[in-house]
């Protein structure tokens, strides 16, 4: 028993000069976050470009941990843009990168006969994610602290630019 408490004492000294010499920093982690004023600010941003180029579409905010901000379908948009809205907000979050990107990395993957590596199979392989764009990571400078999805437009670039306009309205707070 006296051997087993050494060896485990030892384990741990090795542990701890082996660590980084930064105890402050393995305290509380401080990040930027989404605020729900913001998240407002750009859903509405988005929801109207979407109005005035005449489509009717659902918008989703998510926080970094992938949590609903907001998320909201105007009047006569079709019944699945909501959950697809989501999810598109969700692969570009997962994949730290629009949406679009992603999907267009999968279909590369289809066609290439080189052997698929972990983490780029040809389709959705985390669950929650989609193969559509129209979803963005949303930065503040080079840190995510979100994603926005826009669902409902007559084609991905389209609900991509309703998610660029409303990312825009707070750009400047996003430095």
């Amino acid at each position: 028993m006296a051997r087993i408490a050494v060896t485990f004492t030892a384990a741990i000294a090795v542990i701890a000069t082996a660590a980084p010499h930064s105890s402050a920093e393995q305290g509380l982690l401080v990040h930027k976050a989404l605020s729900l004023d913001m998240a407002l600010a750009m859903s509405r941003g988005s929801l109207e470009k979407c109005r005035a180029d005449g489509y009717h579409c659902a918008v989703t905010v998510l926080d970094a941990s992938g949590r609903t901000i907001i998320s909201f379908q105007d009047d006569g948009a079709a019944l699945h843009v909501l959950d697809v809205s989501r999810k598109k907000a969700y692969t570009a979050l997962v994949y730290r990168r629009p949406s679009k990107d992603v999907v267009e990395g999968w279909s590369k993957k289809m066609t290439s006969s080189a052997p698929l590596m972990e983490g780029t199979l040809p389709n959705p392989p985390i669950e929650g994610t989609i193969a559509f764009g129209g979803g963005l990571p949303i930065l503040a400078g080079s840190e995510i602290v979100g994603a926005i999805g826009v669902s409902g437009a007559a084609g991905w670039d389209k609900d991509e630019a309703a998610g660029r306009a409303g990312i825009a309205k707070v750009a400047d707070q996003l430095k």
